[in-house]
């Protein structure tokens, strides 16, 4: 071996190392019967208005019982702990969901997010519903669990259910932030992976919610909600909260992106929450009277292209273009209409926005020529 590899292991031991440190981390198996004690006790928290809602049906809900009774190894869940020792539920709402309702223990409904109109799309059949004391379905090996509940199941089996044990990977601590991001985004299990933003909810409001609440708000904004319209899918995967707190990341701050998106929201919304200067009703404001504004004009496909697709890159250069000149626009429904067009007619605009439209050049000069445009 010579010189220029010994340097190489050494430098990739040190490395190794460094990163093992930087990460606090633990597990334990607990039984699922005290996973429902410590959620009744208010010791694991859910909070779907923060996480990937409810989605499975009856059947996957009988597969998950099933394999418990059957010894079949479930995967772990992930749950961040805070200063209290509070674990907050990160990956398995599914499955805790589930086993918990089963038992009759579950205090919410779970399929929708607080003050969320009926979605047709998912309350036309019935069994998606997350409902308490559920009857299960026949299961793909044992048919004659159909019909069963856990009022009717031998008790023998209620009780082999509570005590069956279940991995739980724990993340502690504040520090290493950019560490539990990476973890839970490699390690997430289930059968849908979480989305950026559904870490970013998990990991940074433990240190402080101020961000993740100005995000829920905001996204719930109904000028907003009206001019996204979003599909429901992309809301249950928090793209909604992604959008504002992209527009909020970029005000006024585009010329210092250095990094892409992903990391450069990642690093603002981690800032956000350590820092005691965060206005968070500043941009609650600046935010909700941009839409208001939008609305006023009267076009709900000002952030669409010429197929109907919402495009992001026209909702950053549009809201960020008004909110940097939030007084020029004031009243000016004709100007503002013609500022719109110009940038959706915009050659340079335009380049910006294609492929690796999220890099950082490119977000960076999209949004000084969004602000060359509204100026």
């Amino acid at each position: 071996m010579d010189d220029k590899e010994i340097k190489q292991i050494e430098q990739l031991e040190s490395e190794i190392s460094s990163e093992r440190e930087r990460l606090s981390s633990d597990r334990m198996d607990i039984s699922f019967g005290e996973l429902i004690n410590l959620y009744k006790n208010k010791e694991l928290v859910i909070r779907p208005e923060y996480q990937r809602l409810f989605r499975w049906n009856v059947k996957q809900k009988t597969a998950l019982i099933e394999s418990i009774l059957l010894g079949i190894p479930i995967p772990p869940i992930f749950v961040a702990e805070d200063s209290e020792g509070i674990w907050e539920l990160v990956d398995g709402l599914q499955r805790v969901s589930s086993f918990i309702s089963f038992f009759g223990e579950l205090e919410d409904d779970l399929t929708k997010l607080p003050n969320e109109e009926t979605d047709e799309e998912i309350v036309d059949e019935e069994d998606i519903r997350i409902l308490n004391k559920w009857n299960l379905e026949a299961g793909g090996l044992i048919p004659s669990l159909e019909g069963l509940n856990i009022d009717t199941i031998p008790n023998k089996y209620r009780i082999n259910l509570k005590r069956a044990v279940c991995r739980v990977e724990i993340l502690r601590g504040e520090s290493n932030i950019a560490m539990k991001y990476e973890l839970f985004k490699r390690l997430n299990s289930g059968g849908s992976k979480l989305t950026p933003q559904e870490i970013r909810n998990a990991i940074y409001r433990g240190i402080n919610p101020i961000v993740n609440e100005l995000l829920l708000e905001l996204s719930r904004d109904p000028n907003y909600i009206r001019l996204t319209s979003l599909s429901i899918q992309k809301k249950h995967e928090l793209y909604d909260q992604e959008l504002v707190l992209r527009f909020v990341a970029l005000l006024n701050n585009h010329e210092k992106i250095n990094d892409n998106m992903e990391n450069y929201l990642n690093h603002f919304m981690e800032n956000a929450v350590r820092s005691d200067s965060f206005d968070k009703n500043y941009y609650l404001e600046i935010f909700q009277e941009v839409m208001q504004l939008i609305s006023e004009i009267g076009d709900e496909k000002t952030f669409r292209n010429q197929n109907n697709l919402f495009v992001p890159a026209l909702y950053e250069g549009i809201a960020i273009g008004i909110a940097q000149n939030i007084g020029k626009y004031r009243g000016q429904q004709q100007l503002l209409l013609q500022k719109i067009t110009e940038i959706k007619q915009d050659a340079d605009y335009r380049k910006f926005s294609g492929t690796a439209s999220n890099s950082k050049s490119r977000v960076r000069n999209r949004l000084k020529r969004a602000q060359e445009i509204f100026e």
